[in-house]
């Protein structure tokens, strides 16, 4: 089952490419992807347990996060139902939902030590260099962020493991991904 956005070319969010001086760096952070500002992966394809939290009541906070087991060598997914409520790119699905996480829940987050954090919304950063900055936070503990997945409530009770396909060579601090469940 693949969690991935397979965009047509005529899809809104390209309107958003189409006005950026780098289009083809805009274009990397369309649609699901890795942001690398400091650093990439050191592989293209992963398998990895997952570990699901249900954030559709709010990010977590730091007591929250406090008592999740260990992260280690897994995927944190933060399932906030951004994406299933609002179509991806419009305005509502950057403005309705709030997934920004606070500085403290993301260092008790890493230091559980997960290898990604993905979202199924626009990232765990407010817009703008806040948001940059909480990647490369995470780049730091070798912890990279996946943006834009497409999950259901149903997609949550059915995920043990995800597949993740990286283009590592692609010309932008966005990197295409592809990710999938059995």
């Amino acid at each position: 089952m693949n969690l991935h956005i397979d965009l047509a070319p005529n899809h809104p969010a390209y309107d958003w490419v189409e006005k950026q001086a780098d289009k083809i760096g805009a274009k990397g952070h369309v649609g699901t992807h890795i942001d690398c500002y400091t650093s990439t992966p050191t592989l293209t394809e992963y398998c990895l347990p997952v570990f699901i939290l249900d954030c559709r009541k709010g990010m977590p906070s730091s007591e929250d996060i406090s008592l999740l087991p260990s992260l280690e060598n897994k995927a944190l997914i933060l399932f906030t139902n951004n994406m299933a409520t609002h179509a991806y790119g419009s305005k509502s699905y950057f403005e309705d939902i709030d997934t920004s996480i606070n500085e403290a829940a993301l260092t008790l987050i890493l230091e559980k030590q997960p290898r990604f954090i993905l979202i199924d919304s626009y990232g765990i950063g407010r817009h703008g260099q806040h948001h940059i900055d909480m990647d490369k936070r995470c780049e730091q503990s070798n912890c990279y962020v996946i943006e834009n997945i497409m999950l259901t409530a149903e997609d949550i009770d059915q995920i043990a493991e995800i597949q993740l396909t990286i283009d590592l060579t692609y010309p932008s601090t966005g990197k295409p991904c592809r990710v999938s469940y059995q």
